[in-house]
């Protein structure tokens, strides 16, 4: 691939899993580079061989447990309120989207990793999956009416949950099963008093069991519906599926 100074590049960090995403000016994905492990001195390695200069650089992080967190607590003690709900890892830091919503997103990563991006790419923006779909939503969805939109990977839900104009909740579960997805989708809809007739259940991306959610929710969900960005790639690209399943990575390749 012939590298030009235009082409944006998003890097996935996602658990121990790296992925690099080449998109030209023109929007479309011109490669996918994919690494199943990753640590500091591989980084390191792979970032070396990297261009200097692209137009935009984003890393997103998935699969790392997040708080919301009101923008009149900005200022607080984010590891106090980040030990509310999770467990600190020792090596980690506490890092802060702040979203135009006035909803900020609080996340821990390896700031060792940060460190060795940066130093790369000065302009590099890190950013949180949830912030990516949040500040799709704002601008794409009618929040009048109560939605409930699910993005699902490898045992990891984000669920958002919308309604009266306001997004109502915004929040990351443990779910290895499709059984646990069911379970937190209902027990949201119950404790918010959402109607099953009168609720939207969206599926984000497609995720690989996206199938066998729709089976579990059809008794139950009366309206069930995909959203999928209509990104371009052509049929060459490697490990496509990587875009299919994140409607994050969906999000940022389309803006």
């Amino acid at each position: 691939m012939t590298h030009s100074i235009s082409h944006k590049l998003i890097l996935e960090l996602n658990g121990s899993e790296l992925a690099l995403i080449t998109v030209k000016k023109d929007g479309i994905v011109a490669n996918i580079d994919f690494h199943s492990f990753f640590d500091n001195q591989i980084l390191e390695q792979i970032l070396d061989k990297l261009p200097e200069i692209y137009s935009d650089i984003t890393v997103i992080i998935r699969r790392k447990p997040f708080i919301t967190i009101p923008e009149t607590y900005y200022t607080s003690d984010l590891n106090e309120l980040f030990k509310l709900s999770y467990e600190l890892p020792e090596l980690d830091k506490i890092y802060l989207d702040k979203t135009e919503s006035g909803i900020g997103i609080g996340y821990v990563m390896d700031p060792n990793i940060q460190t060795l991006i940066a130093s790369k790419f000065t302009r590099a923006t890190f950013t949180h999956e949830a912030s990516v779909i949040l500040k799709k939503l704002y601008k794409e969805v009618n929040f009048k009416h109560p939605r409930i939109l699910i993005s699902i990977h490898d045992g990891t839900l984000i669920l958002f949950a919308i309604n009266n104009t306001e997004l109502v909740l915004c929040n990351y579960y443990q779910a290895k099963t499709n059984d646990d997805v069911f379970y937190f989708v209902m027990l949201v809809a119950e404790q918010l008093h959402f109607l099953p007739s009168e609720t939207e259940l969206i599926i984000l991306g497609e995720p690989k069991n996206r199938n066998e959610i729709f089976d579990l929710f059809k008794n139950y969900i009366k309206d069930i519906n995909i959203w999928v960005e209509n990104y371009r790639m052509s049929d060459e690209i490697k490990h496509a599926d990587l875009l299919s399943h994140s409607f994050a990575l969906q999000a940022l390749v389309c803006e």
